[in-house]
């Protein structure tokens, strides 16, 4: 008798726990930002069959590009792909690696994003930044692209 009551609750709890599972999967997968509604109608699931690597030009700022103590980096460009998912730019300072800037986008579908975002620099002395600009998109194909930066005092 108490086999069949422990049976029957270990049942149920599988079922709530497949539930709460699926629940997450598309709860987290239908977020969007960067200026969106938060309309999930662009959401599109895993492609393992989409082989194509997103294409990422970055405009700005140009390779060892100087600024002063204050400028504005300015990071611009534009990421293609036959179906986007997300990506982040990073200001990574290499003297540390520590993360000055991290903006993070969740674009699902999207054939083409432009980015364009801005960093105000403060520093003390000759610092030396690595700018990283890395998009996936559903087939979980990413690339990354990186463009290197000095600031001056």
């Amino acid at each position: 008798m108490m086999m069949l009551k422990e049976n029957k609750y270990r049942k149920l709890f599988m079922k709530v726990a497949f539930i709460l599972s699926a629940m997450l999967i598309h709860f987290s997968c239908s977020k969007t930002s960067g200026g969106s509604s938060g309309d999930d109608s662009n959401h599109i699931p895993l492609d393992i069959n989409d082989a194509t690597l997103p294409v990422i030009v970055i405009d700005k700022p140009i390779a060892n590009q100087v600024f002063v103590n204050g400028d504005n980096i300015i990071i611009q460009g534009k990421v293609t792909d036959n179906s986007l998912y997300r990506g982040t730019i990073k200001i990574i300072n290499d003297l540390n690696n520590f993360v000055l800037f991290n903006q993070p986008y969740e674009i699902h579908g999207q054939p083409a994003f432009n980015f364009d975002v801005q960093y105000k620099t403060s520093v003390a002395a000759i610092s030396n930044y690595t700018v990283i600009v890395e998009f996936e998109d559903h087939g979980l194909n990413i690339t990354t692209q990186t463009v290197k930066v000095k600031v001056n005092p």
